[in-house]
Protein backbone atom coordinates (compact mmCIF):
# COMPACT_ATOMS: atom_id res chain seq x y z
CA UNK A 1 0.00 0.00 0.00
CA UNK A 2 2.69 2.49 0.99
CA UNK A 3 4.47 1.89 -2.32
CA UNK A 4 1.35 2.98 -4.17
CA UNK A 5 1.27 6.22 -2.16
CA UNK A 6 4.97 6.86 -2.84
CA UNK A 7 4.45 6.30 -6.58
CA UNK A 8 1.53 8.73 -6.51
CA UNK A 9 3.59 11.38 -4.77
CA UNK A 10 6.46 10.94 -7.24
CA UNK A 11 4.12 11.24 -10.23
CA UNK A 12 2.56 14.39 -8.73
CA UNK A 13 5.96 15.98 -8.14
CA UNK A 14 7.14 15.16 -11.66
CA UNK A 15 3.99 16.69 -13.15
CA UNK A 16 4.39 19.77 -10.95
CA UNK A 17 8.00 20.20 -12.01
CA UNK A 18 7.12 19.74 -15.67
CA UNK A 19 4.42 22.41 -15.46
CA UNK A 20 6.71 24.71 -13.52
CA UNK A 21 9.54 24.36 -16.02
CA UNK A 22 7.16 25.08 -18.91
CA UNK A 23 6.06 28.30 -17.26
CA UNK A 24 9.33 29.59 -15.82
CA UNK A 25 11.84 28.28 -18.37
CA UNK A 26 14.05 30.67 -20.33
CA UNK A 27 12.61 32.05 -23.56
CA UNK A 28 14.98 29.70 -25.38
CA UNK A 29 15.00 31.25 -28.88
CA UNK A 30 18.46 32.84 -28.77
CA UNK A 31 19.94 30.49 -31.37
CA UNK A 32 17.25 31.28 -33.93
CA UNK A 33 17.09 35.09 -33.84
CA UNK A 34 19.43 38.05 -34.13
CA UNK A 35 17.77 39.68 -31.13
CA UNK A 36 14.58 39.69 -29.10
CA UNK A 37 12.92 41.84 -26.49
CA UNK A 38 9.74 41.77 -24.49
CA UNK A 39 8.75 44.81 -22.47
CA UNK A 40 5.99 46.46 -20.49
CA UNK A 41 4.51 49.26 -22.60
CA UNK A 42 3.19 51.37 -19.72
CA UNK A 43 6.45 51.70 -17.76
CA UNK A 44 8.93 51.04 -20.56
CA UNK A 45 10.57 48.32 -18.47
CA UNK A 46 12.36 45.63 -20.49
CA UNK A 47 11.33 42.25 -19.08
CA UNK A 48 13.35 39.85 -21.25
CA UNK A 49 16.10 40.64 -23.75
CA UNK A 50 18.77 39.25 -26.01
CA UNK A 51 21.33 41.27 -28.02
CA UNK A 52 19.20 44.42 -27.87
CA UNK A 53 22.08 46.94 -28.04
CA UNK A 54 23.59 45.90 -31.38
CA UNK A 55 22.56 48.03 -34.39
CA UNK A 56 21.12 45.83 -37.13
CA UNK A 57 19.16 46.10 -40.35
CA UNK A 58 15.47 46.64 -39.65
CA UNK A 59 13.88 46.58 -43.13
CA UNK A 60 10.24 47.74 -43.10
CA UNK A 61 10.23 48.26 -39.35
CA UNK A 62 11.66 51.60 -40.54
CA UNK A 63 8.08 52.48 -41.46
CA UNK A 64 7.33 53.02 -37.76
CA UNK A 65 9.51 56.13 -37.91
CA UNK A 66 7.96 57.17 -41.24
CA UNK A 67 4.53 56.75 -39.68
CA UNK A 68 5.51 58.89 -36.69
CA UNK A 69 6.73 61.73 -38.92
CA UNK A 70 3.49 61.65 -40.93
CA UNK A 71 1.32 61.59 -37.80
CA UNK A 72 3.24 64.52 -36.33
CA UNK A 73 2.54 66.56 -39.47
CA UNK A 74 -1.14 65.65 -39.31
CA UNK A 75 -1.18 66.62 -35.64
CA UNK A 76 0.43 69.98 -36.42
CA UNK A 77 -2.19 70.69 -39.10
CA UNK A 78 0.30 70.72 -41.99
CA UNK A 79 -1.59 67.95 -43.78
CA UNK A 80 -4.91 66.13 -43.39
CA UNK A 81 -6.03 62.52 -43.64
CA UNK A 82 -8.44 63.64 -46.36
CA UNK A 83 -5.73 65.16 -48.57
CA UNK A 84 -5.55 63.68 -52.09
CA UNK A 85 -2.13 62.49 -53.25
CA UNK A 86 -1.30 62.10 -56.95
CA UNK A 87 0.64 58.99 -57.95
CA UNK A 88 3.48 59.84 -60.33
CA UNK A 89 5.88 57.60 -62.29
CA UNK A 90 8.52 57.79 -59.57
CA UNK A 91 6.10 56.37 -56.99
CA UNK A 92 4.67 53.68 -59.26
CA UNK A 93 8.17 52.26 -59.91
CA UNK A 94 8.97 51.54 -56.23
CA UNK A 95 9.73 47.86 -55.71
CA UNK A 96 8.85 45.34 -53.02
CA UNK A 97 5.63 45.08 -51.04
CA UNK A 98 3.18 47.49 -52.57
CA UNK A 99 -0.31 48.80 -53.05
CA UNK A 100 0.37 48.35 -56.79
CA UNK A 101 -0.06 52.06 -57.36
CA UNK A 102 -0.39 53.25 -60.95
CA UNK A 103 0.51 56.56 -62.57
CA UNK A 104 -2.33 59.06 -62.50
CA UNK A 105 -4.23 57.52 -59.58
CA UNK A 106 -5.39 59.61 -56.63
CA UNK A 107 -5.44 58.25 -53.09
CA UNK A 108 -6.17 59.96 -49.81
CA UNK A 109 -3.40 60.30 -47.28
CA UNK A 110 -5.40 58.03 -44.95
CA UNK A 111 -5.63 55.26 -47.55
CA UNK A 112 -1.88 55.35 -48.19
CA UNK A 113 -1.11 55.46 -44.47
CA UNK A 114 -3.18 52.36 -43.82
CA UNK A 115 -1.51 50.54 -46.72
CA UNK A 116 1.94 51.43 -45.37
CA UNK A 117 1.17 50.01 -41.91
CA UNK A 118 -1.11 47.07 -42.76
CA UNK A 119 0.48 45.56 -45.88
CA UNK A 120 3.84 47.35 -45.60
CA UNK A 121 3.36 49.03 -48.97
CA UNK A 122 6.63 50.63 -50.07
CA UNK A 123 5.02 52.67 -52.85
CA UNK A 124 2.45 54.12 -50.42
CA UNK A 125 5.18 54.99 -47.91
CA UNK A 126 7.31 56.65 -50.58
CA UNK A 127 4.30 58.64 -51.84
CA UNK A 128 3.64 59.89 -48.34
CA UNK A 129 7.28 60.83 -47.78
CA UNK A 130 7.31 62.92 -50.99
CA UNK A 131 4.00 64.56 -50.08
CA UNK A 132 5.14 65.52 -46.58
CA UNK A 133 8.66 66.75 -47.37
CA UNK A 134 8.80 67.35 -51.15
CA UNK A 135 11.51 64.74 -51.63
CA UNK A 136 12.33 61.48 -49.90
CA UNK A 137 15.78 62.85 -49.05
CA UNK A 138 14.21 65.70 -47.07
CA UNK A 139 11.86 63.25 -45.39
CA UNK A 140 14.78 61.04 -44.35
CA UNK A 141 16.43 64.08 -42.76
CA UNK A 142 13.26 64.45 -40.67
CA UNK A 143 13.45 60.77 -39.69
CA UNK A 144 17.04 61.05 -38.48
CA UNK A 145 16.31 64.32 -36.65
CA UNK A 146 13.36 62.69 -34.87
CA UNK A 147 15.53 59.72 -33.89
CA UNK A 148 18.01 62.12 -32.31
CA UNK A 149 15.20 64.01 -30.56
CA UNK A 150 13.85 60.76 -29.06
CA UNK A 151 17.29 59.62 -27.91
CA UNK A 152 17.46 56.73 -30.41
CA UNK A 153 21.22 57.11 -30.59
CA UNK A 154 21.89 53.92 -32.57
CA UNK A 155 19.32 54.47 -35.33
CA UNK A 156 20.11 55.65 -38.83
CA UNK A 157 17.84 55.90 -41.88
CA UNK A 158 18.68 56.15 -45.59
CA UNK A 159 15.14 55.95 -46.95
CA UNK A 160 11.52 55.94 -45.83
CA UNK A 161 10.70 52.33 -46.67
CA UNK A 162 13.51 50.15 -45.31
CA UNK A 163 14.43 48.85 -48.77
CA UNK A 164 18.16 48.35 -49.45
CA UNK A 165 19.81 51.65 -50.41
CA UNK A 166 22.68 50.38 -52.55
CA UNK A 167 24.93 48.60 -50.06
CA UNK A 168 23.35 50.47 -47.14
CA UNK A 169 20.24 49.65 -45.13
CA UNK A 170 18.39 51.41 -42.33
CA UNK A 171 19.63 50.28 -38.92
CA UNK A 172 18.35 50.38 -35.35
CA UNK A 173 19.01 48.54 -32.13
CA UNK A 174 16.18 46.39 -30.80
CA UNK A 175 16.06 48.65 -27.75
CA UNK A 176 15.56 51.67 -30.06
CA UNK A 177 12.70 49.85 -31.81
CA UNK A 178 11.06 49.28 -28.42
CA UNK A 179 11.44 52.93 -27.41
CA UNK A 180 10.07 54.12 -30.76
CA UNK A 181 7.09 51.74 -30.53
CA UNK A 182 6.29 52.91 -27.01
CA UNK A 183 6.51 56.56 -28.07
CA UNK A 184 4.13 56.00 -30.99
CA UNK A 185 1.55 54.26 -28.80
CA UNK A 186 1.91 56.93 -26.12
CA UNK A 187 1.40 59.79 -28.56
CA UNK A 188 -0.98 58.14 -31.03
CA UNK A 189 -2.92 55.30 -29.36
CA UNK A 190 -5.26 55.29 -32.36
CA UNK A 191 -2.41 53.60 -34.25
CA UNK A 192 -3.72 50.25 -33.03
CA UNK A 193 -7.01 50.78 -34.87
CA UNK A 194 -4.94 50.81 -38.07
CA UNK A 195 -2.49 47.99 -37.32
CA UNK A 196 -5.37 45.69 -36.31
CA UNK A 197 -7.03 45.98 -39.75
CA UNK A 198 -7.06 42.41 -41.15
CA UNK A 199 -6.62 43.31 -44.83
CA UNK A 200 -6.51 46.14 -47.38
CA UNK A 201 -8.88 46.11 -50.34
CA UNK A 202 -9.19 48.29 -53.45
CA UNK A 203 -12.29 46.79 -55.11
CA UNK A 204 -12.03 49.03 -58.19
CA UNK A 205 -8.92 47.16 -59.36
CA UNK A 206 -9.36 43.81 -57.62
CA UNK A 207 -6.63 44.42 -55.03
CA UNK A 208 -6.76 42.56 -51.72
CA UNK A 209 -3.90 41.75 -49.33
CA UNK A 210 -3.86 40.48 -45.75
CA UNK A 211 -2.16 42.24 -42.88
CA UNK A 212 1.49 41.16 -42.84
CA UNK A 213 1.40 40.56 -39.05
CA UNK A 214 1.27 36.75 -38.69
CA UNK A 215 0.05 36.86 -35.07
CA UNK A 216 -3.04 38.92 -35.84
CA UNK A 217 -6.05 36.66 -35.27
CA UNK A 218 -3.76 33.85 -34.06
CA UNK A 219 -3.09 35.11 -30.51
CA UNK A 220 -5.99 36.73 -28.70
CA UNK A 221 -5.43 40.44 -28.14
CA UNK A 222 -2.69 41.04 -30.72
CA UNK A 223 -3.40 44.36 -32.43
CA UNK A 224 -0.06 45.50 -33.85
CA UNK A 225 2.48 46.48 -34.83
CA UNK A 226 4.92 46.07 -37.80
CA UNK A 227 6.76 43.47 -39.86
CA UNK A 228 10.01 43.75 -41.80
CA UNK A 229 12.12 41.74 -44.22
CA UNK A 230 15.21 42.07 -46.36
CA UNK A 231 17.83 39.42 -47.07
CA UNK A 232 20.20 41.11 -44.65
CA UNK A 233 17.65 41.89 -41.92
CA UNK A 234 15.91 38.54 -42.05
CA UNK A 235 12.26 38.27 -41.03
CA UNK A 236 11.38 40.65 -38.19
CA UNK A 237 8.26 41.48 -36.19
CA UNK A 238 7.19 44.02 -33.60
CA UNK A 239 4.02 42.72 -31.95
CA UNK A 240 1.87 44.01 -29.14
CA UNK A 241 -1.12 42.83 -27.15
CA UNK A 242 -3.14 43.68 -24.07
CA UNK A 243 -2.98 41.05 -21.33
CA UNK A 244 -6.20 41.32 -19.31
CA UNK A 245 -9.02 43.79 -19.74
CA UNK A 246 -7.47 47.16 -18.90
CA UNK A 247 -4.57 48.75 -17.03
CA UNK A 248 -6.95 49.86 -14.24
CA UNK A 249 -8.05 46.27 -13.61
CA UNK A 250 -4.57 44.79 -13.51
CA UNK A 251 -4.21 44.39 -17.26
CA UNK A 252 -1.03 45.39 -19.05
CA UNK A 253 0.27 45.78 -22.60
CA UNK A 254 3.27 43.82 -23.81
CA UNK A 255 5.50 44.81 -26.72
CA UNK A 256 7.49 41.93 -28.21
CA UNK A 257 10.24 42.17 -30.83
CA UNK A 258 11.87 39.35 -32.77
CA UNK A 259 14.68 40.14 -35.23
CA UNK A 260 16.46 38.18 -37.93
CA UNK A 261 14.57 34.90 -38.21
CA UNK A 262 15.29 32.74 -41.24
CA UNK A 263 11.77 32.49 -42.69
CA UNK A 264 8.21 33.76 -42.39
CA UNK A 265 7.27 30.49 -40.67
CA UNK A 266 10.04 30.91 -38.11
CA UNK A 267 9.09 34.53 -37.54
CA UNK A 268 5.55 33.49 -36.66
CA UNK A 269 6.66 30.55 -34.50
CA UNK A 270 9.31 32.41 -32.52
CA UNK A 271 7.23 35.56 -32.09
CA UNK A 272 4.38 33.41 -30.82
CA UNK A 273 6.70 31.71 -28.33
CA UNK A 274 8.00 35.05 -27.11
CA UNK A 275 4.54 36.54 -26.57
CA UNK A 276 3.22 33.41 -24.86
CA UNK A 277 6.27 33.46 -22.61
CA UNK A 278 5.35 36.98 -21.54
CA UNK A 279 1.69 36.07 -21.00
CA UNK A 280 2.51 32.92 -18.99
CA UNK A 281 5.29 34.32 -16.82
CA UNK A 282 4.26 37.89 -16.00
CA UNK A 283 1.32 39.63 -14.39
CA UNK A 284 0.55 43.14 -13.19
CA UNK A 285 0.56 43.56 -9.42
CA UNK A 286 -1.25 46.62 -8.07
CA UNK A 287 0.59 47.59 -4.89
CA UNK A 288 -1.07 50.91 -4.13
CA UNK A 289 -4.25 52.66 -5.19
CA UNK A 290 -4.56 56.15 -3.76
CA UNK A 291 -8.36 55.81 -3.67
CA UNK A 292 -8.26 52.65 -1.53
CA UNK A 293 -7.00 52.37 2.07
CA UNK A 294 -3.94 50.19 2.62
CA UNK A 295 -5.05 49.29 6.14
CA UNK A 296 -6.59 50.53 9.36
CA UNK A 297 -4.44 51.44 12.34
CA UNK A 298 -5.27 52.21 15.94
CA UNK A 299 -4.49 55.64 17.37
CA UNK A 300 -5.70 55.44 21.00
CA UNK A 301 -5.78 59.19 21.68
CA UNK A 302 -7.82 60.07 18.57
CA UNK A 303 -11.59 60.57 18.42
CA UNK A 304 -12.00 57.71 15.94
CA UNK A 305 -9.64 55.33 17.74
CA UNK A 306 -9.05 53.48 14.43
CA UNK A 307 -8.24 55.32 11.18
CA UNK A 308 -7.72 54.38 7.54
CA UNK A 309 -4.37 55.07 5.89
CA UNK A 310 -3.97 55.69 2.16
CA UNK A 311 -1.01 55.67 -0.25
CA UNK A 312 -0.16 59.11 -1.59
CA UNK A 313 0.06 57.74 -5.17
CA UNK A 314 -0.81 54.77 -7.35
CA UNK A 315 1.88 52.18 -7.85
CA UNK A 316 1.82 48.98 -9.89
CA UNK A 317 4.43 46.87 -11.58
CA UNK A 318 4.60 43.95 -14.00
CA UNK A 319 6.27 41.12 -12.07
CA UNK A 320 7.05 37.45 -12.56
CA UNK A 321 4.89 34.79 -10.99
CA UNK A 322 8.00 33.39 -9.28
CA UNK A 323 9.20 36.71 -7.83
CA UNK A 324 9.50 36.92 -4.05
CA UNK A 325 7.42 39.98 -3.15
CA UNK A 326 7.33 41.73 0.22
CA UNK A 327 5.13 44.71 1.12
CA UNK A 328 5.81 46.31 4.52
CA UNK A 329 3.77 49.06 6.15
CA UNK A 330 5.93 51.21 8.42
CA UNK A 331 3.93 53.57 10.65
CA UNK A 332 5.64 56.49 12.40
CA UNK A 333 6.15 55.81 16.12
CA UNK A 334 5.38 59.31 17.40
CA UNK A 335 2.23 60.48 15.65
CA UNK A 336 1.25 63.91 16.91
CA UNK A 337 -2.43 64.80 17.01
CA UNK A 338 -4.31 66.54 15.56
CA UNK A 339 -3.71 65.37 11.98
CA UNK A 340 -4.96 67.25 8.97
CA UNK A 341 -6.13 65.73 5.68
CA UNK A 342 -3.05 64.79 3.63
CA UNK A 343 -0.68 64.54 6.60
CA UNK A 344 1.85 61.72 6.40
CA UNK A 345 1.96 58.98 9.04
CA UNK A 346 4.33 56.40 7.53
CA UNK A 347 5.28 54.66 4.34
CA UNK A 348 4.69 51.53 2.31
CA UNK A 349 7.86 49.68 1.27
CA UNK A 350 7.73 47.36 -1.77
CA UNK A 351 10.57 44.85 -2.19
CA UNK A 352 11.06 42.22 -4.91
CA UNK A 353 13.64 39.49 -4.54
CA UNK A 354 15.24 41.32 -1.64
CA UNK A 355 15.57 44.67 -3.44
CA UNK A 356 13.57 47.71 -2.35
CA UNK A 357 11.86 49.05 -5.47
CA UNK A 358 9.56 51.72 -4.12
CA UNK A 359 8.74 53.62 -0.93
CA UNK A 360 5.31 55.26 -0.90
CA UNK A 361 4.20 57.82 1.68
CA UNK A 362 1.07 56.93 3.64
CA UNK A 363 -1.39 59.70 4.49
CA UNK A 364 -4.79 60.27 6.11
CA UNK A 365 -7.74 61.37 3.99
CA UNK A 366 -9.51 63.39 6.67
CA UNK A 367 -8.78 65.46 9.77
CA UNK A 368 -8.03 63.39 12.87
CA UNK A 369 -8.60 65.20 16.18
CA UNK A 370 -7.67 64.31 19.73
CA UNK A 371 -10.32 62.65 21.83
CA UNK A 372 -12.09 65.03 24.25
CA UNK A 373 -12.13 64.60 28.03
CA UNK A 374 -15.67 63.15 28.09
CA UNK A 375 -14.82 60.60 25.34
CA UNK A 376 -11.65 59.72 27.24
CA UNK A 377 -13.69 58.94 30.37
CA UNK A 378 -16.22 56.83 28.46
CA UNK A 379 -13.47 54.79 26.72
CA UNK A 380 -11.56 54.16 29.93
CA UNK A 381 -14.72 53.12 31.79
CA UNK A 382 -15.42 50.72 28.96
CA UNK A 383 -11.91 49.28 29.18
CA UNK A 384 -12.26 48.89 32.96
CA UNK A 385 -15.60 47.11 32.66
CA UNK A 386 -14.17 44.78 30.02
CA UNK A 387 -11.27 43.84 32.32
CA UNK A 388 -13.64 43.23 35.24
CA UNK A 389 -15.86 41.02 33.07
CA UNK A 390 -12.86 38.92 32.02
CA UNK A 391 -11.75 38.64 35.66
CA UNK A 392 -15.21 37.43 36.73
CA UNK A 393 -15.36 34.91 33.90
CA UNK A 394 -11.93 33.53 34.78
CA UNK A 395 -13.05 32.91 38.35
Amino acid sequence: MWRRYVRGIIVFLLCFLAIGSAVFADVGIEDEVSAYLIGDYETGEILEEYNIHRPMEVASISKLMSYLIIMDHINMGDVSLEDSIYIDKDIAEIEGSSLELEVGELFTLEELLKAAMVVSANDATYALAKYIAGTEESFVMMMNAKAKELGLSHSIYFNSTGLPYGELQNKMTTEDIFLLSKHILDRYPETLSITAIPFIEVPSRNYSKENTNPLLGKIEGVDGLKTGFTDRAGHCLVSTLMVGSSSKDGGFRLIGIVMGTESEEKREELSSRLMHYGINNYYKRVFANREKPVDKIGIPQSKEGVIEVYPIKDYSKVVRYDDKIEVDMLIDKNIQLPLREGDGIGRLVVSINGEVLEEIDLIVHKDIDKEGFFLWIIRNIGKLLFKLLKLVQSN
